[in-house]
C-alpha cells in the first residue's frame, strides 16, 4: 500500500511539473525501463562531427556526437557544462588499423577490406566471445569519459555478403541480431543509450530495443518511413543526408517536409562528417 501511494504521488508530481510548460525538458526524458540511460525524444536537435582536429565547444544542437577514441574527457565535460548530451561514435563491425586497441583483435576475426574505407576491414561478428572483451573495454572507456550514448556503427555489414566480395565470413541477419542483442545489453549495463544505425530490416523487432536511431541517406534511398516506429515509441530518429547525393535545395524543399511529418531530426552534411551542417527550419 505504501508503494502504491508513493507511485501515485510521484505521478502527480511529474504531471504537475510538466503541466506548467508544454515544452518538456529534454534532459528529463529517460528510458522507461531504466532511469539511468538517456533516451532522446523525437525532434531533439543533433549534430555529428568526426575527424576534426579542433572541435568547437559551441554547437547549436542538444546532442553532439563525437569520436569515442579521439575525444577527450575534458572536452566532453566542457560540452556537458553547456547543456549538451554527448554521444560516442564507435565501429562495432569493422577493424580500424588506426585505433589504439587494434592489436587486441585476433587475426582470425579480421576479414576483407571494407570497400571505400581502405584502412578498415570487416570483423567476424559471429565470434561474439572473442569480441566481447574488446567491446566491453571500449564501452567502459566511453562511459568513463562521460559519453552518455553510443552509435554502434557498421552493425549492418551482413549486407556486404549479398554481393560478390563479402566480408569473408558469410554473416547473416540472424548472426547480426545476436550481436545486436549483446551490444544493447552491454550498453545498458554501462548506463549508456544505444542507437540503431541504418539496417531497416531490424526495425520491426529492434524499434523496441534500441533507444534511438541514426539513418544515412534514408530519404535519398527511400527507406526513411520504415523508422517511424521509433517516433511512435517516443524515441528520436536522426536522419543524415549527404551532399554528394542531395543538394541543399532538395534537402530544404523535399527532405525537410517529409522529416517534419515523420518527426525526424534531419540534417545535411558532407560525407566526411566535418563541421559543415544544414538543418531544417523549425
Amino acid at each position: 500500500m505504501k508503494n502504491t501511494i508513493l507511485v501515485l504521488l510521484s505521478i502527480l508530481f511529474i504531471w504537475s511539473c510538466g503541466s506548467s510548460d508544454s515544452n518538456i525538458d529534454e534532459d528529463k526524458t529517460f528510458n522507461q525501463k531504466n532511469d539511468n540511460y538517456y533516451t532522446p525524444k523525437p525532434l531533439t536537435s543533433y549534430n555529428i562531427v568526426l575527424g576534426e582536429d579542433n572541435i568547437p565547444t559551441s554547437y547549436d544542437a542538444k546532442i553532439v556526437e563525437l569520436d569515442s577514441f579521439d575525444t577527450s574527457k575534458e572536452l566532453i565535460n566542457t560540452l556537458q557544462k553547456k547543456g549538451k548530451k554527448v554521444f560516442a561514435y564507435v565501429s562495432v563491425g569493422s577493424w580500424e588499423n588506426y585505433r589504439e586497441d587494434k592489436k587486441d583483435f585476433p587475426k582470425q576475426i579480421i576479414g576483407k577490406i571494407y570497400p571505400g574505407w581502405e584502412d578498415e576491414k570487416f570483423l567476424n561478428i559471429k565470434e561474439i566471445d572473442k569480441l566481447k572483451p574488446i567491446m566491453e573495454k571500449r564501452f567502459e572507456m566511453i562511459r568513463e569519459k562521460g559519453f552518455i550514448g553510443v552509435e554502434a556503427d557498421n552493425l549492418d555489414i551482413y549486407t556486404a555478403d549479398i554481393g560478390k566480395n563479402g566480408t569473408g565470413f558469410n554473416i547473416s541477419l540472424k548472426d547480426t541480431k545476436k550481436y545486436a542483442d549483446f551490444l544493447i545489453n552491454l550498453s545498458h549495463e554501462k548506463n549508456l543509450s544505444i542507437g540503431q544505425k541504418n539496417a531497416p530490416e531490424f526495425v520491426e523487432v529492434y524499434g523496441d530495443l534500441f533507444d534511438w536511431a541514426l539513418l544515412e541517406d534514408a530519404f535519398f534511398e527511400g527507406y526513411a518511413d520504415k523508422f517511424e516506429i521509433y517516433t511512435k515509441n517516443n524515441k528520436a530518429v536522426f536522419a543524415i543526408e549527404y551532399l554528394d547525393n542531395t543538394s541543399k535545395e532538395v534537402f530544404l524543399k523535399n527532405v525537410c517536409p517529409q522529416a517534419k511529418k515523420l518527426k525526424f531530426t534531419a540534417i545535411l552534411k558532407n560525407r566526411t562528417l566535418d563541421a559543415l551542417e544544414y538543418k531544417c527550419p523549425r
